[in-house]
């Protein structure tokens, strides 16, 4: 068996005697157990899990499919049969005329809005109560008879309610074909009702065009009589203007002053160039200013002859003054004549540097004052020139008024004239192309359709149910359960024994009652020897969350594990409050533990040495009234230390966690705890917290063992044992011993059972 060892983290809040190994228990194959101090990462599930929650509670599937399948069943056959009849109509993208000139109201196809507009159109009530109008008496009431007979809650159906609810528009893609369908219980009248569709849809937008048409063109003559009118009105106009002002010389008044605003214009960008120029300048020497930095970076500044000369001559009397101040000290006459030079240079620059400063201010006023003036000067040329536009625009719109008016009332009356010539000539936009025939078959209930609906739709149902109750079910049941949720390296998983009682199944290992179990605690004692921590780990405690489940069970078996591997071991019953051990192996426990630490009776005698091959068993001694100040001596703690020399093993059976404290008493005194977890029965919520407990106090857990698998899941958990070599090897293994066993029989007791087919 393939063992994949993953040292645990060294955590002092996490579980740091945590070692995992990957078995492939529980929910998913290989996880690769790490616990919770490993930091691998935390383990997850794969569709085996998912197929194995399917497993657990597969009667949820197969009741939730029967009831929905079996419905989908009863619904398709009890269904009444409905028939479905087509009309294909085309529609065109213009309508049509003799003339070859479309009209003033055109039903044009440019895209799929004026598409969807027909279709919608199609769908109107309008088309309906037109369709129902069709309808005779006697074929309407043929038509409804499948719809009567309302009831309390609802009202009895008209034709255009059921015209409505049973008709369907269906476009074709990539193109102008539209499909009339309509359903119905007869098909005759299926038909009948899908051509009365096309047939309305055609008949009301011809109609509908011609009375638009007719309305077009009386608005047309309305309003050509109104736009003669408005031309005579213009003409009036003209003719007053003309007599008011000079026309002829407008315009060379306004040749001239449009001479003279561009003059005034060029001279106004020329002043603003000049004004942005020094505005620049002045900006650039007050930001140096502001921070600080000398004005002589300026170019503008430096280029003045006076400042640049100055610049040189400081320049110079600072090298000079360098070069002579390591002949002469300061105090030196050279030396301070020498500053004195170069501070009379400085004061002469700063004095230059204002009169530089001076002079940039003194041209700047005086190009704002030229901008100003030559922006006075063009204004007043532009109102000049604005009055002379006036009088001009006004001239010239009466003019375009004239000609606009003039031909928009020959517009007008031209297209009333061809609006009157083509009224009676209009085709319709759109033609059948294929009349709706009598349905053969049935379009309703589609059989396979719904059984395949029902079908899926059952298991849909039935799975959701399953993984909705496994998500509200909080018990512990899987590796995964007690690798993430609980956050315990997992040991091993043992099968439940059946038909056994309870001495029988304390002593599964010595018997081999059931190979798995064997086999499972063999698991067991490989996972600790694996770590180097369990491995030297001598004292183990054993305890669960709840009572029953049967860490007894799991202390015995694990102890005759490690018997039986030639380690010796001896078995403390430390539940003093309901103690299983000496019932389990059908032992006295007259003297034991309890005797040892109130009456002081020596160790040999409360031991029960041999009662298995290198097994020894301390029994509790019965029941105690005050068992956590038997566990608190010093006494007890004396007693593990002494023991510690004579075994390689000690296990001690403690209380469950959830209902007493002992084990958290007797914990410090151990070297590792083995968690005992009974296959669906404890909660997850309560495993956690009391593995909390164990963590707050820096318990070391060596990991959890899942006990009591349910025997439906046994072939999951072990499926590795269950390849072809496995089961030869097992079958091998029983045919020597069963070879053996008839070999230690007496001769004549083996002829007995040959003569009887044994």
């Amino acid at each position: 068996m393939k063992n994949d060892y993953v040292k645990g983290g060294s955590d002092p809040n996490a579980n740091t005697y945590g070692y995992g190994y990957g078995y492939g228990y529980g929910y998913g194959d290989q996880y690769g157990y790490g616990g919770t101090a490993s930091g691998g990462g935390g383990p997850t599930r794969n569709l085996r899990d998912y197929m194995l929650i399917v497993r657990e509670r597969i009667w949820y599937l197969i009741i939730a499919f029967f009831i929905i399948f079996s419905g989908s069943i009863i619904y398709t056959f009890n269904k009444t049969k409905l028939y479905t009849s087509v009309a294909q109509l085309q529609i065109l993208r213009e309508d049509p005329s003799v003339l070859g000139q479309g009209g003033l109201d055109t039903n044009q196809i440019r895209g799929a809005e004026d598409l969807n507009t027909q279709i919608n159109l199609m769908e109107s009530g309008v088309i309906i109560s037109r369709v129902a109008a069709r309808l005779s008496p006697e074929e309407r009431n043929e038509f409804l008879a499948p719809y009567s007979g309302g009831t309390f809650l609802t009202q009895q159906l008209t034709a255009e309610d059921v015209l409505a609810r049973n008709r369907r528009i269906q476009p074709r893609r990539m193109s102008l074909m539209i499909q009339v369908a309509y359903t119905h219980p007869v098909p005759e009248i299926a038909a009948k009702i899908a051509n009365l569709f096309a047939e309305e849809f055609i008949e009301y937008n011809s109609s509908r065009a011609v009375d638009t048409s007719m309305r077009a063109v009386e608005e047309l003559r309305i309003r050509a009589d109104q736009q003669r009118q408005r031309v005579e009105e213009i003409e009036m106009q003209l003719a007053r203007y003309r007599e008011t002002h000079n026309a002829v010389s407008i315009d060379s008044q306004e040749n001239v002053a449009r001479e003279e605003l561009s003059t005034l214009n060029n001279l106004r960008i020329n002043a603003k160039n000049q004004l942005d120029f020094f505005e620049t300048q002045w900006e650039m020497l007050q930001q140096y200013r502001q921070e600080g930095r000398s004005l002589t970076q300026l170019e503008f500044v430096a280029q003045h002859d006076r400042i640049n000369l100055l610049l040189s001559k400081i320049s110079s009397l600072r090298i000079e003054l360098a070069t002579v101040g390591q002949r002469y000290r300061d105090r030196h006459p050279v030396m301070i004549q020498m500053r004195e030079s170069l501070a009379e240079a400085e004061a002469e620059l700063r004095k230059e540097m204002d009169n530089a400063i001076d002079e940039l201010s003194g041209r700047l006023s005086q190009a704002r004052t030229n901008f100003r003036l030559t922006e006075q000067r063009l204004a007043e040329k532009e109102r000049e020139l604005i009055h002379l536009s006036m009088l001009r625009v006004e001239f010239n719109s009466l003019l375009r008024d004239l000609a606009v008016q003039e031909g928009f009332h020959q517009a007008l009356v031209g297209q009333m004239t061809r609006e009157q010539a083509q009224i009676q000539l209009r085709g319709a936009n759109a033609r059948v192309i294929d009349r709706a025939g009598i349905p053969m078959r049935p379009s309703s209930p589609n059989v396979v359709m719904n059984l395949v609906a029902g079908a899926f739709g059952g298991f849909a149902v039935g799975a959701g149910l399953i993984f909705i109750v496994a998500f509200l079910d909080d018990r512990v049941k899987s590796a995964f359960d007690i690798e993430g949720a609980v956050g315990l390296p997992l040991l091993g998983v043992v099968a439940r024994i059946k038909r056994l009682d309870g001495p029988a199944k304390a002593q599964a290992v010595a018997s081999n009652v059931d190979r798995h179990v064997t086999e499972a605690f063999r698991s067991i004692y490989s996972s600790l020897k694996l770590g180097e921590d369990s491995r030297n780990a001598k004292i183990l405690l054993t305890t669960s969350t709840i009572p029953g489940e049967g860490k007894s069970f799991i202390s015995t078996n694990m102890c005759l594990t490690f018997a039986s591997h030639g380690e010796k071991v001896l078995l403390i019953d430390g539940d003093l409050r309901l103690p299983n051990v000496a019932k389990s192996l059908q032992l006295e426990n007259e003297i034991g533990l309890i005797q040892y630490l109130e009456q002081g009776r020596s160790i040999e005698d409360c031991i029960q040495s041999e009662v298995y091959p290198n097994l020894d068993v301390l029994p509790s001694g019965g029941s105690s009234k005050n068992p956590l100040g038997l566990l608190n001596k010093p006494a007890f703690e004396e007693l593990l230390m002494q023991l510690r020399g004579q075994y390689d093993r000690i296990v001690i059976d403690s209380p469950p966690l959830a209902a007493v404290s002992d084990a958290l008493n007797v914990l410090p005194l151990a070297d590792g705890l083995i968690y005992v977890i009974r296959f669906n029965t404890v909660k997850r919520r309560t495993a956690q917290i009391s593995v909390r407990k164990l963590r707050e106090a820096n318990a070391p857990i060596l990991g959890a063992v899942l006990n009591n698998i349910s025997s439906n899941l046994s072939s999951y958990y072990y499926s590795h044992y269950y390849s072809s070599d496995y089961k030869d090897y097992y079958a091998l293994v029983d045919e020597a011993e069963e070879i053996l066993e008839r070999n230690d029989k007496p001769a004549d007791k083996r002829a007995k059972e040959e003569t009887a087919g044994v």
